[in-house]
């Protein structure tokens, strides 16, 4: 494998364009497409800032060979390659509930095909309650992309951080993003509106991508 197919997957992984990755990386559109052609081999200054910023496997972006993120954390089984995600707490599925610890309590095997862009962008939290149910049931492990950008999650299940507690809720904006509604699925369980005092007090943590049911 050229290292112009190498890159072309780094731009599918994250869903990045030429133009979009020679903004983050600092490079010229120029360079990327001569890289991408394989008319010009990159220097160590763009493949560092590429293994840094997209935690890529060098020897991957370098030969192809091996996984596309580094392997300490993956597991090969029968051809596929299975990330180990850290379990760091439970998410309240009915009022916010405070995070304890940051530590993992254990770790579930993801296929990295499952999820895009860097694996390190990732983590799962045991859900906790009946707020989300009949989607999501209290022990379900739900695998979160960390997130933080308001503007780009309307409709979507995502964790939030309000006051220092965390809840798992469906997000929607109003007020051109003045007021956010948190909304559960379950309607025994009232939503949580949040204006634009209680908006500064509270943070986005990441979107909901995965549901993982608990048996």
């Amino acid at each position: 494998m050229s290292f112009g197919k190498q890159l072309k997957e780094v731009l599918k992984k994250f869903n990045l364009t030429q133009t979009g990755l020679s903004k983050e990386i600092g490079t010229s559109n120029v360079v990327i497409n001569r890289y991408i052609k394989d008319k010009t081999f990159p220097d160590y200054n763009f493949l560092n800032k590429l293994v840094e910023r997209y935690n890529i496997n060098l020897n991957w972006l370098l030969t192809g060979e091996g996984s596309i993120f580094p392997t300490r954390n993956i597991k090969h089984i029968r051809d596929r390659d299975y990330y180990f995600l850290p379990i760091i707490d439970g998410v309240s599925c009915g009022s916010p509930q405070e995070i304890e610890s940051a530590e993992p309590l254990d770790h579930i095997l993801i296929d990295t095909k499952s999820i895009s862009g860097n694996l390190n962008d990732y983590f799962a939290f045991y859900a906790s309650g009946d707020s989300m149910a009949p989607y999501i049931s209290n022990g379900d492990v739900i695998i979160v992309k960390q997130h933080d950008d308001w503007t780009s999650v309307d409709e979507r299940i995502c964790v939030v951080r309000i006051n220092g507690e965390i809840t798992l809720k469906k997000v929607k904006t109003f007020s051109e993003g003045k007021e956010i509604l948190l909304s559960p699925y379950n309607k025994d369980y009232p939503p949580i509106l949040l204006d634009k005092d209680k908006i500064k007090n509270s943070r986005l943590i990441g979107i909901a991508v995965m549901s993982v049911r608990n048996l």
